[in-house]
């Protein structure tokens, strides 16, 4: 059995064998192969070795007949899916894939496409070989297939995705070959000596390139490496194919940064740009990603021995490195890679070929690893990394910018890991070394070095204890350091590193505090004082050293600094500068201050916060530092406050008034602890208050104090009889002393009523009571400040030794006299307010120090007088305080001493305020009782004050108001009067000045009489009246009513609360107020607030706003400024509730939680309003009520949008501008995704706003707008339903309301938002293309400045061309541009027809350039992307585009036409055919220029974008060609683009005579065409036509086509003369001169001659034309004929030239000459010049004719010689040239020699040459005449005797051309030189 089917399969073998064998073309080896090949393989399989052996001979025999022959095809189909069978045998898959392997680069390229999906399948489960074999296949192919549209079909394709397999042999295949270098040589082909290296310490492969093995390198090279440039197709392709997004982004990553490290620009550059791509969607984070990162940059880190051979990788060469570093930058996992990323630091520092920019990118590295590592991942490698980055610090001296990273990275690492900067043995070594740095580095290094010290701050607080002392005494020396950098780092570090109770570094910005440069300075103060903490509400937290511990420290550095570096100031050593020492005494003053309790601080002011809280610190400190004493535990010394007292005393030797502004603090709240020490140094003190000034007022206080410890009233006396004496003192002496005596009695008076003791008969008391008081009364005494202060002090401790009233005179010593100059004093508003305000306390005084003073009527109802007389808030203020002081008498605590004394407010408890509180309810419900009494009280007033509209005069009532108040039983008390009159008079009044007043005095009662019962009865009314002064238009008093309100509601019941809160809702909310009646008196503005009247007075009352109204003739006015100030009471009403609500809001939290939702979207919007008083005070509420921003705004965001959005159209501006503000917030804060409801009303609103009257309104509707874009477009980058209904809300709002809008703004923010829009919504975009294309292309133009088209209307027509392409160039460089061809990928049939229409109405009507031109772009990149949808819709852009070519614009012309060019690519033939038609219509019919430009672009654009189309109607468009490319071109340019036309010709015919040839009959049809043309340019341009065409093909023309282009010239040349028509006697010489063989003999087809005697007669016709111009080309074309044909028509020609030729004609025409312009004379010159040539031309060959006229001519030649330009002498011996050449005498020589017309000839043409031969500065004539004279002598030479004859006539000139300088001249007249002597030639 076995052996028939051997012998059949070896049958089988044999016929296939023989088939293949038997072939004997490609082709049938070809179709053998197809069928057989594949079948022949399996036969490998085959059991039996003779088949197996015969298959083998029959592959030999195959390989050698295809190897050579790469046009044969295999049948690589059918061998892949032999190859893929699991069942074949190794012979059938190896043989299968040689086969493959040669048959599949053989493929056509599509082919190879689509066996691409095979390919792939073939590599699972093959072996390497194989596998690498096929790859390198495959991998070229993948850049030329095609990818899918959309993203789902990308990422399926091949299913590479599902097989990781197959993904990842294809990636390392690619890999390995973007990593080949170019050029590289195979391992095979190299040297051994190539790679020969030191191999002792791992170094990388020898001869394998960067980031590859042994083995991938062989894989990609084998035997041999591909070219450079087929290696960078190569690689572009897989590029290419990695940019398709088959694969997912991170698994392309690194493959694309190798791209982008190529040294080719072509790989690079598309590498890159897919990267910046896709970075976006890369996780950065991934260890997929960061893992072959850190193996190519490394390289193999394994053990050889431990890694075969051949897959050891080498480290990445520089150039990847840093291309891979900003990527591992992007990581932060890659720093938890810490032992790799520790070797990437030392490679990029210390690698082999490192340089200085990977060098900074390792330093960076390090930034990041030092940032971004996980503390516990660092830790291992924290040492060599800083260790390493010493180095770089150490090592690195030249390079400033890798210093200055070393240092950053430095401090990073030990902020990273603490212990790394305290490694040292010595703690401070680093730190010591980054210090000294500071004064040995420069520019960006010492920044740096600044920087790193700041950062490592921190990290000094784990110092231990030793190493903190050392720190501090570095510290100590560098803050007096000469640089300033050290300065400025010890002070930071002192504030920094130590807490704030650390002594010593506090004593450090002590010292600096003193520096030279005022940063220093103020940062060592600012750090001094700086709050530990601040509480929720702001309030700042404070923590100091104890007062001892710093006194003792300071003092101890004192001791220690030798005398001899003190300081002297004003002759007094100190041991700091006095600044410094100052600085001192005040911060011991805040540490006690602290100390005290106070944590806020000390405040500014000669008193403490808490006088008595530091008074019993002191006297603590004192007791515990004399127990310590007494117990041994210290030696005896002074306590710490004479300590600090003897040190102050240093400064104020100096003249330091803040030194003794410190020892009478801590003496003034101890007195008795100090007095001893004091009271022997009062000469002392007693130098400071002579000195005056503000030393001697702080000398007098520590005096005052002092003194009034002396308890004997003699030794008392004594002392302060030293400072009464002051007549004979300085002005400020004596106030000073004044003041001492106030002080003194007044501390004197305190202590013995605190002892009890009390003088009612002082007369020493007496006496300077009087004495002052009489100083007082004289007006011009110079010191009366000091004496109200001091007269003030006294009166407030006791009653003053003054009669009540003086008897007799008003100005004797008396209380009444005190208190009227007091009132005059405080009444003047010419003496400084700090007097007056005084004054004003004093008068309160004089009530405080006794029980019932006389005249406190008359001081009240002053001081009530003062609302009305001014506005200063000061004045008020003291008012205030001097109103209470007079209600409350001695009780108020004015009385008590302020230094030592508790204040009695601050000791009620809150019992005590609850009782008042529940007295006050009672009150309240006795309410009958009260009602009744106050009904009294109030008609009691009415029958005194009856009430009045006029606004209340108080000056006038004021002795009426004294009486009420002496003689009215219903008064209760001075409080109860002073409410009455503040709470039912004065606060109704509108005088802003009295309603500032009466605040603020209400105010101050409250806050100081809280607790009286008439306080809690009349609490209501207090209520109202601060409410209703809520409204007021003063900011001072709005808040004064807020602050009366908070106390109120302190005050009060709950019920009241209640009712509060709802009045403050309503007001904010709504902005009611109460109504005021109006006075003519009545202010309705502030003054100022709207300007001056014409008269230059101020427009604020009623009465003045009715006069201004009157004086304009315009009543109605009057009601404007009504409603205008109506409008700004309800917005100051709301802006005093946000005053009330900031002092409420945190009291009556519960109470407002129900209107929140009425309160939070109006207070939302308030603070944002425009207004800073407006805005500020609801943001304080805002602050308030609110805990949570996000949470409440997320809560709240339905109302609050919807008030905004209502409130977008307001009518009041501020509410409008507000609105947007705080919509800008909103949308900056929630995402617009929960607006989407209301997202198109809120565009088209916006975009109203933003054209508002408003200029404010207007930018801020603008800032709206791009906050609303952005969250727009930022709700459209996520994929999902959310995105999807947001664009289909906004887009068509942009499109039909935004880009179409008038507003310039408008339309910019809505293209821009339409354009991010289009880039994140992607194919989201195609249901409004209809509209959004055209809209964007409206668009283009409506970006572009005006001004660019004005410019351009105003050059010329090159200049313009030129503007107007830069501005085409500009547009399609836009944002806008590049979104319109990114949209234009979502194009379909769908939306094809509306976008089509969009488009027409674009080309067709847009006025604007860039549109026009952007329209044009799109028409072309249709017909690239979609032509098949275009197709139905091609012959309307066919016509828009057309009408288009006789556009005004050049550009415009030019964009369509190109157009054009590429959209007859989707047109049907008809509609082609019909373009070329209307070109060519155009072309024949229309006279612009421009129109056939156009046609020539059209044309060329045609043949440039489709070639095979044009050819297809070349019939058409060739002739056109052909006849246009014959245009003239004139002095201005190419204006009908000749040269294109040219271009086009030329690019279309494979020759001109072979194009004239294969389109001739069209030609000529078309030329005939050209020629019936009105147009005369036209006509000329078709005789060019017909001139070239004659000369191409000349002869070859048949009779009839000669006779037909003689005919038709000869006729189109009748008729008068016309420009251009010297073509068409051109041509028609042309042709007769290229036609000579066929005319010669040619006959006229209607009569029996010659064709060619018609020719001469119309040429001869037409040279007898008078134009010059024309006539010119006539004659030469007449003569040129003539001497072609050798036909004597000289006598005509003759005829023409002798007018001209003549002498007198010459000189008749120079005389006229004179009167023409210099054109005429040139043209008549040439015309000369032809003429003399036509004359040597027509020169006839007939002796009769030469016998006539020789003399004539050679005489006329010679007469004009001289008279002609050089060009026509030239043309003269030419012409002679012609004469003597044709003339019979030459010819017939010797015999007629005798004949008489020789010698006449000779004679003139021997002048002619010796007139010639003799312009020595004209070569070409010298020259010419020379060889003309050869010629002639040549041919005379032979008779001797006339050579003879000739010598004599032309030797000497002949000789003369000798002597030329030409060469050439010198051999031609020596030539002729010769014959003239008969010499022969040697």
């Amino acid at each position: 059995m076995t052996t028939p089917a051997l012998h059949d399969e070896l049958l089988l073998v044999e016929r296939v064998f023989l088939r293949i064998g038997s072939a004997a073309t490609d082709d049938v080896l070809q179709e053998e192969l197809l069928k057989f090949l594949a079948p022949v393989i399996l036969k490998l399989a085959s059991p039996h070795e003779p088949v197996r052996k015969k298959v083998m001979e029959l592959l030999i025999h195959v390989n050698r007949r295809v190897k050579d022959h790469e046009s044969i095809q295999l049948p690589v189909e059918s061998l892949l899916a032999q190859y893929q069978d699991p069942s074949a045998t190794a012979f059938v898959t190896n043989f299968s894939i040689i086969y493959i392997k040669m048959g599949y680069p053989r493929l056509d390229l599509n082919k190879q496409v689509e066996l691409l999906p095979s390919m792939l399948n073939s590599l699972e489960g093959k072996p390497s070989q194989h596998q690498d074999s096929l790859l390198l296949l495959m991998v070229p192919v993948f850049g030329h297939m095609k990818i899918p549209e959309t993203a789902e079909k990308t990422a399926s394709l091949f299913g590479l995705r599902e097989r990781p397999g197959v993904a990842k042999l294809l990636l390392d295949f690619m890999l390995d070959i973007l990593l080949l270098p170019y050029g590289a040589t195979p391992l095979s082909q190299q040297r051994a000596s190539d790679g020969a290296q030191d191999n002792s310490e791992g170094p990388p492969v020898p001869g394998v390139p960067a980031g590859m093995s042994i083995h991938t390198f062989k894989r990609v090279t084998g035997e041999t490496a591909p070219k450079p440039e087929d290696l960078e197709k190569l690689k572009v392709s897989v590029i290419r194919f990695l940019s398709s997004e088959v694969l997912p982004p991170s698994s392309v990553v690194l493959q694309l940064i190798i791209g982008a490290a190529d040294t080719r620009f072509s790989v690079a550059n598309a590498a890159d740009l897919q990267l910046k791509r896709i970075d976006g969607s890369v996780d950065w984070n991934s260890s997929s990603v960061i893992a072959p990162l850190y193996v190519l940059f490394l390289g193999t880190l394994m053990p050889k021995d431990k890694t075969p051979a051949d897959k050891f990788k080498n480290p990445a060469n520089t150039r990847i490195r840093l291309k891979l570093m900003p990527y591992l930058l992007k990581s932060k996992e890659a720093c938890n890679y810490a032992p790799l990323a520790l070797k990437v630091f030392f490679e990029c520092l210390w690698g082999q070929n490192s340089n200085t920019k990977l060098k900074q990118q390792g330093v960076t590295f390090l930034h990041h690893i030092a940032f971004n590592a996980d503390k516990d991942k660092l830790s291992p490698v924290g040492s060599v990394l800083f260790g390493g980055v010493v180095k770089v610090i150490e090592e690195e001296k030249c390079d400033a910018r890798l210093r200055s990273l070393a240092y950053g990275a430095l401090a990073k690492l030990s902020v990273k890991l603490p212990n790394l900067l305290l490694s040292h043995p010595s703690q401070l070594h680093y730190l010591q070394t980054l210090m000294n740095a500071l004064t040995q580095e420069e520019g960006d290094v010492l920044l740096a070095v600044q920087e790193a010290l700041s950062m490592v701050a921190p990290v000094c607080k784990q110092l231990n204890t030793s190493s903190q002392d050392e720190l501090c005494v570095l510290l100590s020396e560098h803050v007096l350091h000469h640089n300033a950098q050290l300065r400025r780092t010890a002070v930071h570090y002192a504030a920094s590193v130590f807490p704030n109770d650390h002594v010593p570094s506090r004593f450090i910005l002590m010292v600096a505090t003193g520096d030279s440069h005022d940063d220093i300075r103020i940062e060592s103060r600012r750090q001094l004082y700086k709050a530990a903490k601040e509480a929720k509400d702001g309030t700042p937290s404070f923590q100091a050293p104890p007062f001892s511990a710093v006194i003792s420290y300071v003092l101890e550095r004192v001791d220690s600094l030798p005398r001899s570096k003190w300081h002297d100031v004003a002759n007094q050593p100190v041991p700091f500068s006095l600044p410094v020492m100052e600085q001192m005494l005040k911060y011991l003053e805040h540490c006690l201050e602290v100390e005290a309790g106070n944590q806020s601080g000390r405040e500014e002011g000669l008193f403490w916060s808490d006088p008595p809280a530091v008074g019993r610190l002191v006297h603590k400190i004192v007791g515990e530092h004399q127990q310590k004493v007494t117990s041994g535990a210290i030696v005896r010394g002074p306590n710490p406050f004479m300590r600090y007292i003897g040190f102050a005393e240093l400064a104020a030797n100096a003249w330091s008034a803040a030194a003794l502004e410190s020892i009478l603090r801590i003496v003034a709240v101890a007195p008795e602890l100090f007095f001893a020490h004091y009271s022997l140094k009062m000469d002392w003190i007693r130098k400071f208050i002579l000195r005056g000034s503000h030393y001697g007022e702080v000398a007098a206080h520590l005096f005052g104090v002092v003194s009034g410890q002396i308890q004997s009233q003699q030794e008392f006396e004594k002392v302060t009889y030293q400072i009464t004496n002051v007549k004979n003192l300085r002005v400020d002496s004596q106030e000073s002393c004044v003041l001492a005596v106030g002080h003194s009695y007044a501390y004197n008076i305190n202590n013995m009523k605190k002892s009890g003791v009390y003088l009612e008969d002082w007369p020493a008391y007496e006496s300077i009571v009087h004495d002052l008081v009489h100083q007082m009364l004289s007006e011009s005494s110079p010191i009366q400040n000091a004496l109200v202060i001091a007269i003030g002090e006294m009166a407030r401790q006791s009653t003053l030794p003054l009669p009540g009233v003086a008897e007799v005179d008003t100005k004797q010593l008396s209380s009444l006299a005190l208190v009227n100059a007091l009132i005059k004093i405080f009444n003047n508003k010419k003496l400084p307010s700090k007097v007056r305000e005084q004054a004003i306390a004093t008068s309160g005084y004089l009530c405080v120090g006794q029980q019932e003073f006389p005249h406190k009527k008359k001081i009240l109802e002053s001081l009530l007088a003062l609302a009305k007389e001014t506005t200063e808030i000061e004045v008020h203020f003291a008012v205030g305080e001097s109103l209470a002081d007079c209600a409350l008498g001695t009780e108020s605590p004015s009385g008590r001493n302020l230094w030592t004394d508790e204040d009695p407010m601050k000791e009620k408890t809150v019992e005590e305020l609850e009782e008042n509180m529940e007295e006050g309810c009672r009150d309240e419900k006795e309410k009958d009782a009260d009602e009744a009494m106050e009904k009294d009280y109030v008609k009691l007033e009415e029958k005194m004050f009856p009430h009045t509209d006029e606004a209340m005069d108080i000056s006038e009532g004021a002795s009426s108001i004294g009486e009420a108040l002496q003689n009215t039983e219903a008064e209760k008390d001075t409080l109860t009067w002073i409410l009455g009159e503040l709470l039912d008079k004065y606060v109704r009044q509108t005088q802003p000045s009295v309603r500032q007043a009466t605040c603020i005095w209400l105010l101050a009662l409250l806050k100081r009489c809280r607790t009286k019962p008439i306080i809690q009865q009349r609490l209501s009314s207090i209520q109202q009246a601060f409410m209703s002064l809520l409204g007021d238009n003063n900011d001072l008093v709005q808040d004064a009513a807020s602050k009366g309100l908070g106390v109120v509601y302190e005050c009060c019941s709950e019920a009241t609360r209640q009712s509060m809160v709802e009045g403050l809702v309503q007001t904010l909310t709504e902005g009611k107020r109460t109504i005021q009646n109006v006075t003519d008196d009545t202010k309705i503005f502030q003054e100022g607030e709207l300007g001056k009247a014409p008269s230059g007075a101020h427009l604020s009352t009623y009465r003045e706003l009715c006069s201004l109204a009157t004086d304009l003739n315009q009543p109605d006015l009057i009601y404007k400024f009504m409603n205008l100030a109506n409008h700004n009471s309800i917005w100051n009403s709301k802006k005093g509730a946000a005053f009330g609500f900031g002092t409420l809001a945190t009291q009556a939290g519960a109470q407002l939680e129900p209107y929140l939702p009425q309160i939070v979207p109006k207070l939302y919007r308030y603070q944002h309003d425009p207004t800073p008083k407006i805005q500020q005070p609801m943001a304080a509420i805002w602050n308030a009520l609110v805990t949570d921003n996000a949470k409440t705004i997320e809560k709240y965001y339905d109302p609050i949008l919807c008030d905004l959005i209502n409130n977008l159209t307001h009518s009041m501006w501020r509410v409008r501008e507000s609105s947007c503000h705080a919509l800008t917030d909103l949308l900056r804060r929630q995402s617009a995704a929960k607006a989407i409801h209301r997202i198109k009303e809120i565009w088209t609103t916006l975009f109203r706003v933003r054209d508002d009257i408003k200029e404010s309104v207007r930018q801020a509707a603008e800032k709206t707008l791009h906050a609303l874009s952005k969250s727009c477009i930022k709700v459209c980058e996520s994929t999902g339903e959310e995105s999807e209904k947001m664009l289909k809300e906004v887009l068509p709002t942009l499109l039909t309301s935004g880009i179409t809008s008038t507003v310039p703004e408008v339309r910019n923010v809505s293209l821009q938002t339409v354009s991010k829009l289009c880039r994140t919504g992607g194919s989201l975009v195609r249901p409004h293309l209809g509209t959004l294309v055209p809209a964007l292309l409206e668009a283009l133009s409506g970006l572009e400045s005006q001004a660019l088209s004005y410019t351009s209307v105003r050059l010329n027509d090159d200049d313009r061309e030129k503007l107007d392409v830069a501005r085409v160039a500009a547009a399609r460089s836009t944002p806008m541009m590049d979104t319109l061809n990114y949209v234009l990928q979502f194009v379909d049939e769908s939306t094809m027809e509306k976008l089509v229409g969009g488009l027409v109405d674009v080309l067709k009507s847009s006025v604007g350039l860039a549109s026009r031109a952007g329209a044009a772009h799109v028409v072309e990149t249709l017909t690239h992307t979609c032509p098949a949808p275009l197709e139905k819709y091609t012959g309307k852009l066919l016509a828009a585009l057309v009408n288009g070519l006789s556009d005004r614009n050049a550009v415009v012309r030019k964009v369509y036409a190109n157009a054009i060019g590429n959209l007859v690519k989707t047109a049907k033939t008809s509609s082609v055919e019909k373009i070329l038609t209307k070109l060519q219509t155009w072309y024949l019919e229309k006279d612009e220029d421009t129109v056939r430009m156009s046609s020539a672009l059209t044309l060329r654009s045609m043949h440039a974008q489709n070639s095979d189309i044009m050819k297809q109607h070349a019939c058409q468009a060739m002739p056109l060609a052909f006849l246009a490319m014959h245009a003239e071109k004139t002095a201005e340019g190419d204006l009908s683009g000749v040269e294109i036309w040219e271009e086009i010709w030329s690019d279309n015919t494979p020759g001109t005579e072979s194009g004239v040839r294969l389109y001739l009959n069209e030609i000529i049809l078309i030329c005939e065409q050209a020629l019936q043309s009105s147009n005369w340019a036209m006509k000329a341009q078709a005789g060019r036509a017909l001139s070239t065409m004659s000369q191409k093909l000349g002869s070859s023309m048949n009779n009839d086509l000669v006779t037909s282009l003689i005919t038709l010239l000869i006729s189109s040349l009748q008729g008068r003369t016309w420009i251009g028509k010297e073509s068409l006697v051109t041509a028609l010489s042309n042709v007769a001169m290229h036609t000579k063989s066929i005319l010669s003999t040619l006959k006229h087809p209607d009569r029996d001659e010659l064709l060619m005697e018609d020719i001469v007669k119309v040429l001869t016709r037409e040279a007898s034309k008078e134009k010059m111009e024309y006539k010119i080309h006539a004659i030469k074309a007449l003569s040129t004929v003539l001497d072609t044909y050798q036909i004597d028509r000289f006598e005509q020609v003759f005829d023409i030239c002798l007018p001209y030729l003549t002498p007198d004609k010459q000189e008749q025409e120079s005389t006229d000459d004179e009167e023409r312009n210099k054109k005429e004379e040139s043209l008549r010159w040439d015309l000369i010049d032809e003429m003399v040539n036509s004359l040597g031309r027509a020169w006839p060959l007939s002796k009769v004719t030469q016998e006539k006229y020789s003399e004539q001519v050679v005489e006329m030649l010679n007469n004009s010689v001289s008279r002609v330009p050089r060009k026509t002498q030239l043309s003269i011996v030419g012409a002679l040239k012609h004469f003597w050449s044709r003339h019979f005498l030459l010819q017939e020589l010797p015999s007629s020699l005798g004949t008489p017309l020789f010698d006449p000839l000779l004679h003139h043409s021997c002048k002619i040459f010796n007139y010639c031969l003799g312009v020595a500065k004209f070569y070409s004539l010298r020259r010419e005449s020379l060889v003309v004279l050869n010629e002639f002598l040549e041919k005379v030479k032979v008779c001797e005797t006339l050579v003879v004859r000739l010598r004599m006539d032309l030797l000497s000139g002949v000789e003369e051309a000798r002597r030329d300088a030409q060469p050439d001249v010198q051999s031609l007249a020596a030539s002729a030189h010769r014959i003239l002597l008969l010499e022969t030639r040697d």
